[in-house]
């Protein structure tokens, strides 16, 4: 990153909201929310907390209504279920005002003091901040992140230590361009990448929580974080350049490949047949041949199909395929 590129920037309406997803919680939320108050005193910003209850089977709303009803800076949110850390964050994302919005762990393994340290690199210019917890991994599961996250670098060509850190920043026309779904919420700062956003990681200190284990863990989320990989590799390659790729440019040169060998082989067999006696209807390169342009004729289609849903895409939803960093009038 060179720093001689960024501009410094403050957070307009002088706001930061920081979104803290919580599933069974309720001894670690109270000091959560306690501590963020604590530090909004040595911030030059007001905090706008939104503390979002992810289903929990405790007494975690509670303690959230009590603090939202007490303190008007606290925002609650109650899911009706277990949706998700993903949607935990959508949800928060969705009615966050600040012009820096942060997530946070309810469970203070990273202390809420790197908070100004996300807020100061956004203040220089940036436009995602990442914490790496420095000394949480070892031994095996240290080998395993190390090669899941080689992966995902591979894939998306951002390079971050620490994805699964709950603790990270970014400016809000970021935050508010991200939809999630399954468990893309550990994918953020490469999905920030397909905006051109200026990303920095920052070490913070590690510190297993006091209370409770984490409810977002488990084989079954693994896996689903593989399957998500996948999808992040589509989106990231459509998303950047969605117009370089068309699905008509893709599916219909390669239908278009198909649709002309299998046309060729037909007609080289045709000729065969009419001038050499040859027979077509036992020979297994005539069936192969009509079968290829039939299937090139289909997946020209299906470009274009492909192509109508792009488009469909874009304009019914008012999204462009760019994002502006700034607009000077």
């Amino acid at each position: 990153m060179d720093e001689k590129k960024l501009s410094p920037r403050t957070a307009q309406n002088n706001l930061v909201s920081i979104v803290i997803p919580c599933y069974n919680e309720e001894k670690n939320i109270n000091r959560t929310l306690d501590g963020l108050l604590e530090e909004e005193k040595n911030s030059p910003y007001k905090f706008q907390i939104i503390a979002v209850d992810d289903g929990s089977k405790d007494n975690t709303w509670n303690v959230i209504e009590e603090y939202s009803l007490k303190y008007s800076s606290i925002i609650g949110i109650n899911f009706m279920s277990n949706f998700g850390q993903s949607q935990a964050y959508q949800a928060g994302f969705d009615v966050a005002e600040g012009d820096y919005i942060l997530t946070c762990s309810a469970d203070l393994e990273t202390p809420l003091k790197y908070i100004h340290d996300i807020v100061k690199a956004l203040d220089e210019g940036y436009d995602f901040v990442n914490t790496n917890r420095k000394g949480r991994w070892g031994g095996e599961r240290a080998a395993k992140s190390g090669m899941a996250n080689k992966i995902i670098q591979d894939i998306s060509g951002v390079t971050v230590v620490d994805r699964g850190s709950g603790m990270k920043g970014m400016i809000s026309t970021i935050a508010k361009a991200l939809t999630f779904y399954g468990e893309m919420h550990r994918f953020i700062p490469d999905y920030a990448s397909i905006y051109g956003a200026r990303i920095k990681e920052i070490d913070t200190e590690f510190k297993d929580r006091d209370f409770g284990v984490s409810a977002y863990v488990g084989a079954q989320r693994t896996i689903k974080v593989l399957l998500d990989l996948v999808t992040l590799y589509f989106m990231l390659y459509f998303a950047r350049k969605p117009f370089k790729a068309m699905p008509g440019r893709l599916f219909g040169a390669g239908g278009a490949v198909i649709a002309i060998i299998g046309f060729g082989l037909s007609f080289m067999l045709v000729l065969e047949k009419l001038f050499m006696g040859a027979e077509l209807g036992d020979r297994p390169l005539f069936t192969l041949s009509v079968f290829m342009f039939v299937l090139g004729i289909i997946t020209m289609m299906l470009g274009m199909l492909g192509e109508l849903m792009m488009r469909v895409y874009f304009e019914s939803s008012g999204r462009k395929p760019y994002m502006t960093r700034k607009i000077v009038k």
